[in-house]
């Protein structure tokens, strides 16, 4: 029996909106990829109306197609042109943001000048002079809870060094870093087609967008220092004084960037540290290579982990002409997905790629499309790089022996964008913890 057939009931299963279908959607894109590599899906009336009636969606969203493979998702991304970003990068068709949008909400020649501005803030400098403060700040969180024995991934850990990194980047203060991280997470829930979240989502924007408002006022006035010592000079405070041919980013253009960057700065990364942590437990062999490995071998780990399970399921562009792709024709106006997660587990790319394994080919790694491609890829890569090794290495050698709490199962996202963990639970012996001084030697460079 083909596998085709044996697998096609969970092809014809596939609702990339389930929370069932959430729990192990490789296993849905594995079926499908050899038979239907472009998957149409009608939303259900229900969540196509309260999709369509989010405030910043411009028209309804009835449907939308997956594009699975990756020579098909590659082909997609790098061709702007035929694929638009306007709409957002989500299942709803959203207004557009300021004029021609702004980053992941904009096409080129927009797009390509706020990213040149934005992009100052992750130089490799920039972000090489980052690694000490994410270290110590991967250290002071270990050490709230080493002696404990246990912890949850997210809570404790993951999300709390995304968004202070963030925060640093930006020049937003730490005392508002709980706000930033709840504003966050609602807009991403929202942005991810989830209709639960639509309303909690837009109340997150609207306040994101009153309290940068306040900062970029303090930014004009002269006043950062006294509002945060990482202001004046942060990321936020160079996009209010940046000039492109002698213009400037307006106030819309400066909260919508600063949006972006900080729910894509933390939630990918957080739920990258969350299934690396779960993949390396779950895989003693591999775990073995990495705590054996040097910077290197630790430098391809976080490769492979990025690969094998995308933090980024993937996101939505829409279809600027009539197009075929794969023999299923598309029609122009169609929201369309580019899902990275299953691009990078498609065997016509990567050997053996359904098995997770450190030891690959660095040059064959280096075309996995957990970051994206193209205009759109991940402005913050060698940021996410950076934080992701130094946050295994701390764990690993700060919590020698930990493994999974077999008493609280992990839980996963069920967010349509998130590919990953939303609650993943950890234990140790306390008594086996090691300090940092005693775990510095050990931690790999992440330079």
């Amino acid at each position: 029996m083909t596998r085709a057939a044996t697998d096609g009931s969970l092809a014809d299963a596939y609702d990339p909106m389930s929370a069932e279908v959430k729990q192990d959607p490789e296993r849905y894109w594995a079926a499908l990829r050899p038979v239907q590599s472009v998957h149409h899906f009608t939303l259900p009336p229900e969540v196509a109306d309260v999709i369509s009636a989010n405030p910043l969606a411009a028209k309804p969203t009835t449907d939308f197609f997956s594009v699975l493979r990756y020579a098909d998702v590659r082909n997609l991304l790098m061709n702007p042109k035929m694929f638009s970003s306007t709409e957002g990068p989500g299942p709803e068709r959203m207004v557009p943001m300021g004029e021609g949008g702004v980053l992941l909400f904009a096409d080129d020649p927009v797009h390509i000048r706020q990213r040149r501005l934005a992009a100052k803030a992750f130089t490799p400098n920039s972000v090489s002079e980052l690694i000490p403060r994410i270290q110590n700040t991967a250290d002071d969180l270990i050490d709230a809870v080493s002696d404990l024995g246990a912890m949850e991934i997210m809570r404790d850990l993951a999300l709390p060094l995304s968004i202070r990194t963030i925060a640093a980047i930006v020049g937003v203060p730490m005392d508002r870093v709980d706000d930033f991280r709840r504003w966050g997470n609602g807009i991403v829930a929202a942005f991810g087609g989830d209709p639960a979240a639509l309303n909690e989502g837009f109340v997150a924007l609207q306040e994101l967008f009153a309290y940068t408002q306040t900062l970029i006022d303090a930014v004009r006035s002269g006043t950062a220092d006294a509002v945060s010592p990482d202001l004046a000079g942060g990321v936020l405070a160079g996009l209010v004084h940046a000039e492109v041919d002698g213009t400037r980013l307006t106030d819309d253009e400066i909260r919508l960037m600063l949006m972006q960057l900080i729910t894509a700065g933390f939630e990918t990364t957080s739920t990258a540290t969350a299934n690396g942590i779960y993949l390396l437990c779950t895989h003693p062999e591999q775990r073995a290579l990495y705590e054996a490995g040097d910077a290197e071998r630790r430098r391809i780990a976080v490769e492979e982990i990025v690969r094998f399970a995308s933090p980024l399921e993937g996101l939505f562009r829409t279809c600027n002409e009539d197009v075929t792709i794969a023999g299923c024709p598309i029609q122009k106006g169609s929201k369309i997905r580019a899902v990275f997660a299953s691009a990078n587990r498609d065997d016509e790319q990567f050997a053996d790629a359904g098995a997770f394994r450190i030891d690959r080919d660095p040059a064959e790694l280096r075309k996995h499309l957990g970051f994206g491609l193209g205009p759109h890829a991940c402005i913050g890569a060698a940021l996410a790089r950076a934080e992701l090794q130094i946050v295994f290495n701390t764990v690993f050698s700060r919590l020698p022996g930990l493994e999974l709490e077999t008493s609280r199962p992990p839980i996963r996202s069920t967010v349509l964008t998130i590919n990953g963990f939303k609650e993943l639970h950890i234990r140790w012996d306390p008594a086996r913890a090691r300090s940092r001084a005693d775990a510095g030697q050990e931690k790999a460079d992440p330079a």
